[in-house]
């Protein structure tokens, strides 16, 4: 009993389920649906362009193509969800991906192909595209307190790797039975896994109708915590006044009203330098990513051991994307350990470094457990990125935040098949993951430089008018914001009081402790 109760908090189980809603589980099956599909149709999208005819350079061009025209229709999705309603782009999303894998199930024609891979959503490397990420991860910061959120978004990548997993599984066994039971020409079988694809969306449509008002930007509840944010973060608000946010709920009720539910987008000084920042870091290793996804890396495999069937690849993937599912359950218990910006790092950085070896492997068994080692790590920074990213803006700045990081790290990705294409036209595999693991090096040593000790501007600027608004965020930024004494009430013995009810007293308390100090 011990050790599934030991189990439970390392795994962030409990946490999920003392705050989970009926919107954050609809957001988690979606998301798991949603990289179901793309893992099967990232598993046969290179072979099945190989096989009608394309070299790789067409191949390479193709899936640049298809993340530019994605970056482009989900940026504007993004920018705009808050203001045409959340559960609206989802829906027009999940119709996207419906378009998209009809056309794929039913033609080959590289055009044609390639327009319905632009305008509609297809996964060319079994990662994030579409608008749905950054909805999603904004909402889900909306739904969960901030004591949660880390262990909110651990789940939210292991769904997504679950999925992933079982997409990549079920795609081998689909091509293996046709084949086998049903004796089909085994380039037959992909359309049926781009037909599965266009199915999923309709299911993701459905289930956005079951989401609650909850979901949106200008729900009540949200809009006064932004308020209550922005007020106790004014730079010129002296310390009187800002007790009195705290002591007068009219004022924020106020405002609310004044702003009629309008969402405002516009970023502060403070964010748009760390929105800069952030944007070159993550542009760098979504380039080194790009140029091995799922996609390419089963087309080399296919192309280095000629005999190896696609369904074997569905299995060998879906055991690395597995062996990333369960690594992203303890991520949030990393990250609580090492602080947000050192779990990202040091998570990350032996993903590189298993990758950089993955072309000296002699043999396809020890390819794959280089493989199995790389996604361990690969994938453990997901929750702690997405906290720190939430972290850091204000709930009204996360949905175009996160729309702009998405469309950023889409871009740069777009450039990465072009230059895989390049040298498998040379035969220059080798150079593909060096390059790849040492921009992800590159990544890895630039958090560390840029956000390992930065505080955020307004404590910057105000040392001794620290907010619990600021001090909460410290904590999630893994800073000191007080001296240790300052966080006593926030112990073992303490957080249980909070939850059976006398939170209210612990906050006010940590609260005038830190305006002593």
């Amino acid at each position: 009993m011990a050790f599934l109760e030991w189990l439970s908090h390392e795994t962030s189980l409990h946490s999920l389920l003392n705050h989970g809603t009926r919107d954050i589980y609809i957001i988690l099956l979606s998301r798991f649906l949603r990289m179901f599909a793309y893992g099967g149709a990232a598993l046969v999208l290179g072979i099945f362009l190989y096989t009608a005819g394309n070299n790789g350079a067409q191949i390479g061009a193709f899936m640049s193509m298809t993340l530019l025209g994605d970056a482009a229709i989900s940026y504007l999705l993004t920018i705009m969800a808050d203001k045409i309603g959340r559960r609206r782009v989802l829906r027009i999303g999940s119709l996207l991906m419906t378009l998209a894998g009809t056309v794929f199930a039913l033609s080959k024609n590289y055009w044609l192909l390639l327009l319905a891979a632009i305008f509609g959503v297809i996964s060319p490397g079994a990662h994030e595209v579409g608008p749905f990420r950054a909805v999603e991860e904004s909402t889900l910061a909306q739904l969960t307190p901030i004591e949660a959120r880390t262990d909110v978004y651990a789940w939210f990548a292991v769904t997504s790797t679950i999925g992933m997993s079982l997409g990549l599984c079920v795609s081998g066994w689909i091509t293996y039975m046709l084949r086998t039971y049903f004796e089909w020409n085994w380039k037959e079988g992909y359309p049926v896994v781009f037909a599965v694809y266009a199915v999923v969306g309709l299911v993701k449509f459905c289930l956005t109708f079951l989401l609650s008002d909850r979901c949106e930007a200008n729900y009540d509840r949200q809009t006064e915590m932004d308020v209550a944010e922005r007020e106790a973060s004014a730079p010129l608000m002296g310390t009187n006044d800002r007790r009195s946010s705290y002591s007068a709920p009219r004022k924020v009720t106020e405002t609310v009203r004044l702003i009629g539910g309008t969402v405002q987008t516009k970023l502060s000084p403070e964010s748009r330098t760390i929105l800069v920042k952030l944007c070159c870091l993550f542009a760098v290793n979504s380039f080194a990513s790009g140029m091995l996804p799922v996609t390419l890396m089963s087309w080399y495999a296919n192309w280095r051991y000629r005999w190896f069937l696609t369904h074997r690849l569905g299995y060998t993937m879906a055991a690395v994307w597995l062996v990333a599912s369960v690594a992203n359950l303890f991520s949030a218990s990393v990250a609580r350990r090492l602080g947000l910006v050192r779990a990202m790092v040091f998570t990350h950085l032996p993903n590189a470094i298993f990758l950089a070896f993955i072309p000296l492997a002699p043999t396809w068994w020890l390819m794959a457990m280089l493989l199995l080692a790389s996604s361990a790590f690969g994938s453990m920074d997901q929750a702690p990125r997405s906290a720190f990213v939430a972290a850091v803006f204000l709930p009204s700045e996360r949905t175009a935040v996160m729309g702009t990081l998405n469309l950023v790290r889409t871009l740069a990705s777009a450039g990465g098949p072009l230059l895989t294409g390049y040298f498998h036209e040379k035969k220059m595999w080798g150079a593909v993951f060096v390059i790849s693991a040492l921009l992800k090096m590159a990544y890895d040593a630039g958090l560390l430089v840029m956000f390992l000790n930065t505080k955020l501007p307004e404590t910057q600027r105000r040392p001794r008018d620290t907010t619990v608004t600021d001090m909460d965020v410290g904590i999630l930024l893994s800073e000191s914001l007080a001296p240790p004494e300052a966080f006593e009430s926030f112990g073992d013995e303490e957080f249980g009081e909070y939850e059976r009810g006398g939170g209210k007293d612990l906050g006010k308390s940590t609260y005038d402790h830190i305006e002593e100090v």
